[in-house]
């Protein structure tokens, strides 16, 4: 397992047709839903878009990170979408946002976040990875373009 896929299976890894944030989001929270680590999903879920209200997680160059870091989680997990067509995500450079890493941390997990969240910005500020995943056709493809990264 790699530093990146740490968090993530290929049951949630997903390409999707969404035509907003709001459906985005969400669809990257559904491939967390039924997992052990989220002990309460609505109170995790909830936590994400309260942190979208006060901040957007839009990155810049077509990526978003949704997280949540509290005591709904119980271990790290993650998802990576991709939306077909991205959306406005309210990103500060206003590029539609196409991949979406939505990360899910226990309460004591700040300094792992800080970590996370680097290594998968190296990843996706390299051009031509970040235009690979976003040309991703499949869940499939998707993994096998992440699993090892």
């Amino acid at each position: 397992m790699s530093e990146f896929s740490k968090y993530l299976s290929h049951d949630r890894v997903a390409i999707l047709d969404v035509k907003n944030k709001r459906q985005a989001i969400d669809g990257a929270l559904e491939l967390l839903r039924d997992s052990p680590s989220i002990a309460d999903f609505p109170r995790a879920a909830a936590s994400i878009w309260q942190r979208e209200e006060v901040m957007t997680t839009g990155l810049g160059i077509g990526i978003g990170a949704p997280h949540v870091i509290n005591s709904s989680v119980r271990f790290p997990i993650a998802a990576l979408i991709i939306c077909r067509n991205g959306v406005d995500y309210g990103s500060l450079d206003g590029i539609p946002v196409r991949l979406i890493l939505l990360v899910a941390l226990p309460e004591d997990s700040r300094a792992e976040w800080l970590r996370y969240l680097a290594k998968a910005s190296s990843i996706f500020r390299d051009d031509a990875m970040r235009h690979k995943l976003f040309a991703a056709a499949t869940p499939e493809a998707l993994w096998d373009l992440v699993k090892d990264l």
